[in-house]
């Protein structure tokens, strides 16, 4: 049994105030320790990694294809480590990269049916686990709300990893 308490800080709160870093560590656990769970699920019973996992689950999701760039972009994967996670799921024969056939340009990723059976195998334990440990400690209102707040976030960070203008923070900044 761990002395371990959610409330006893580790951390300088020269920067934050407590309770922005109750908020920041708390987050940060909670994330941390649920992608490791998930990432233990999906290598030890089913010989893939958590990034291969959630391709596969973006491109099912997709219609079984999709561009590799909005692939980098949903994932939220640089094109490098993307272009690794594609070719150890192309070496197992679970997707193919073929050219996009509109312009030529860059490459469109195809779930194949190895694929999609991999990913049937693996995904109503990994849902099980999403459930036990995140979504049934939540009521269905606290669901809507995390989801709310969590999209809002992620919109506002993709605007910065694009290097948008950010009107939002912008505004805070004055400018």
């Amino acid at each position: 049994m761990s002395d371990y308490d959610p409330n006893d800080l580790v951390g300088t709160g020269h920067h934050l105030t407590k309770g922005e870093l109750r908020a920041w560590t708390t987050f940060l656990d909670a994330g941390r320790l649920l992608e490791e769970i998930l990432a233990r699920h999906v290598s030890h019973d089913h010989d893939m990694t958590h990034s291969d996992y959630e391709v596969l689950v973006r491109l099912d999701g997709a219609g079984g294809r999709m561009r590799m760039a909005v692939l980098a972009e949903q994932v939220v994967s640089s094109a490098q480590k993307l272009t690794h996670t594609a070719n150890r799921l192309e070496r197992r024969g679970w997707i193919s990269r073929q050219p996009v056939e509109e312009d030529g340009r860059g490459l469109t990723a195809v779930l194949l049916p190895p694929g999609r059976n991999a990913l049937a195998a693996a995904a109503g334990e990994h849902a099980d686990l999403i459930r036990q440990f995140l979504l049934d400690r939540l009521t269905p209102a606290e669901q809507e709300l995390l989801a709310d707040l969590m999209g809002s976030l992620s919109a506002h960070m993709r605007v910065h990893r694009r290097g948008e203008p950010c009107n939002e923070c912008d505004d805070r900044d004055g400018r």
